[in-house]
């Protein structure tokens, strides 16, 4: 099925609703980590994954917010 939708709707779904469950599911993980251990090589991976998620999905409204 997923074949059959048009490029722009597969795009526009991934950037509405893919992209920001990944980012919460990725702030989530890196809060527990934290909380676990702060100084574990895994919590400051997910926290680096965090940020550059967060630069991502700030950058792309912008961008949506200009048009």
């Amino acid at each position: 099925m997923w074949l059959f939708i048009s490029k722009r709707i597969r795009t526009w779904v991934l950037l509405t609703v893919a992209v920001p469950l990944t980012r919460m599911a990725v702030h989530r993980l890196a809060e527990a980590a934290d909380r676990h251990n702060e100084s574990a090589r895994t919590a400051r991976a997910l926290h680096k994954a965090d940020s550059a998620m967060t630069v991502v999905y700030e950058h792309t409204s912008r961008r949506k917010a200009r048009r």
